[in-house]
């Protein structure tokens, strides 16, 4: 059927195809299913379907008779919110006035003003109890993810707490003692959010990501470590289908685009839409380019003819060709519409390069879905157990002017040692001058710290994981252990290190120090994104953990990015 026709037939029958849902539709791999249109998430189309989670279709897969059936059957749903009071999907809308956060100052939970908040895109929910050990591992995990994606994705996802079976206070206990950082169900008004109830567990931790109507998008039981990390993994990867630098996207939104946008505005105007910009703020930064301005002449076609820059712009003059032939070649866009017809317009581009951001950048590349996968780090010489010298009581930091003394030393279990002693033994290490390029253990062979033999042991990990109180009775407090591997590479390549640790951590890279960490934590799944530059054959990463009391641990997982 031509494209014209078949518009005319669809617009014409709009009230009947609006309510042909469910219906046949065709998946990418050309079967045939019945489904329900949800919503279009990034560059996927939604299904509700008879099966458990929600069916993904990607947007090229679809005909253009089937893009336009799709576009109408949204059409009688209520779009995204610019705020969430304003919501009025099921799971969003129920979440209002039911929620509470932690107060951090006074670590109580208060109730949760969403006011000023745009509706979310997804909600995960959490469901746990205080008595079960899966939710401390399910929380602990995912508070590092919760964090990245609220500053790579902002307000898209909410995260939200739904306590299993016990009271208010073990449900504030749970939430205090990991600082959780989302919202939380009040407990008394759970009955009041029937889609979130509904889907409760009776039997344990569950971690699912739901879209605003209460569909399943990802289901995961926490039982392991590694249970948690596909959660996550499984949550990035569908929140990169709608990340705006996914390139792999931007065919699947102009297929849409195109073939609905003339539905769209069939009684309207629309200027072009971008799609695809293909600049980076770090390559930017590196050519010295701070601000682009430039007037963009887009075809009916959706082809950029003419790229001119203006005077906002604030290049090198060496960049002002490469700069509008990238922008002329290599961005996409779909054409202005008039009245349904696709014509020639113009569009204003203007980028302002942040500035340099090690974290944020390092947070993103590790959400980044061009990245091939995990390589897996199993092996690991571990050097253990260094105590920490201690202290006595009689070193004084300062007297006040009221005669008060401040010691300097902090007690925090029946062995006596002072911060200043833990600082030291944070910042030195057995191998001095030498440098850390010099460690090159073999298992078996020792080493004398401080007057002390220790032997370096070889150990496996357990999907990352590395427990060094293993085999110490009692647990060891006070002290500092080092962890040593190696990594073969066979090309010069950029990679990112996940790593959380029990507590203070420092790492070199072939004998450079690259993250220096003091601090208390639990060993939390990707708790640090450490950018790291590997060259061409083997490179050495040693670790150095501090522990104070109680677990004394690290994970990790390292991955490069494909290109």
């Amino acid at each position: 059927m031509p494209r014209s026709l078949l518009l005319a037939t669809l617009l014409t029958a709009s009230l009947v195809v609006a309510h042909a849902a469910p219906g046949e539709w065709t998946d990418a791999d050309g079967h045939r299913f019945t489904g329900e249109p949800i919503e279009v998430f990034g560059s996927l189309a939604l299904f509700r379907t008879s099966e458990p989670l929600v069916r993904r279709v990607p947007l090229r897969a679809l005909s253009e008779e089937d893009c336009l059936r799709f576009y109408h059957a949204l059409a009688e749903f209520p779009a995204r919110a610019g705020r969430w009071p304003a919501a009025h999907r099921p799971v969003t809308r129920e979440l209002l006035g039911r929620t509470l956060r932690l107060e951090y100052q006074y670590r109580k939970l208060i109730p949760a003003d969403l006011a000023a908040l745009p509706e979310p895109e997804v909600i995960v929910v959490l469901y746990g109890s205080h008595a079960d050990g899966n939710a401390w591992t399910m929380a602990n995990n995912y508070i590092p993810t919760h964090r990245r994606i609220q500053s790579v994705y902002p307000d898209q996802v909410a995260t939200v707490f739904y306590e299993l079976w016990h009271s208010p206070d073990e449900q504030a206990a749970i939430t205090r003692e990991t600082w959780a950082p989302w919202l939380v169900v009040d407990q008394s008004r759970q009955m009041e959010t029937p889609t979130l109830s509904r889907l409760a567990p009776k039997d344990g931790a569950l971690m699912v990501a739901l879209t605003r109507d209460g569909d399943v998008l990802l289901s995961v039981r926490p039982k392991r470590l590694a249970d948690a990390r596909e959660f996550v993994d499984s949550l990035a990867d569908l929140l990169w289908t709608a990340h705006p630098a996914n390139r792999r996207a931007w065919a699947d939104l102009v297929h849409y685009g195109r073939t609905v946008r003339p539905l769209e505005f069939a009684s309207g105007t629309d200027g072009p839409r971008l799609i695809g910009n293909p600049l980076k703020a770090d390559g930017l930064r590196q050519r010295g380019v701070t601000r682009i301005e430039a007037r963009l002449e887009i075809g009916a076609d959706g082809k950029v003819t003419a790229a001119t820059l203006l005077p906002g712009a604030f290049i090198p003059e060496k960049m002002a060709v490469p700069l509008t032939d990238a922008l002329r070649l290599h961005t996409v866009f779909l054409p202005a519409i008039d009245h349904g017809t696709p014509v020639a317009g113009t569009y204003d581009y203007v980028f302002d390069v942040p500035p340099a951001n090690v974290q944020a950048d390092a947070d993103a590349a590790w959400l980044d879905g061009t990245i091939v996968g995990e390589v897996p780090l199993p092996d690991w010489k571990i050097l253990k157990t260094i105590p920490v010298n201690q202290k006595e009581f009689d070193d004084v930091e300062s007297v006040g002017l009221d005669g008060k003394v401040l010691m300097r030393s902090l007690e925090v279990s029946q062995a006596k040692v002072s911060r200043a002693s833990q600082i030291s033994a944070f910042n030195s290490d057995w191998f001095g001058e030498a440098g850390a390029a010099s460690v090159q253990p073999v298992d078996g062979q020792t080493e004398v710290v401080d007057g002390l033999t220790h032997t370096w042991h070889a150990i496996e990990s357990d999907n990352g994981y590395v427990d060094l109180q293993a085999g110490e009775i009692p647990n060891r407090t006070y002290c500092v252990g080092y962890a040593w591997t190696e990594i073969k590479v066979s090309a010069d390549t950029n990679a990112w290190l996940g790593i959380g640790s029990d507590d203070g951590l420092k790492i070199w890279l072939n004998g450079s120090l690259v993250n220096d960490r003091w601090v208390r934590r639990s060993s939390r799944l990707d708790d640090d994104i450490v950018s790291l530059r590997l060259k061409k054959g083997k490179n050495q990463l040693l670790i150095k953990i501090q522990n104070a009391f109680g677990g004394w641990s690290f994970v990790t997982r390292l991955r490069f990015r494909d290109r």
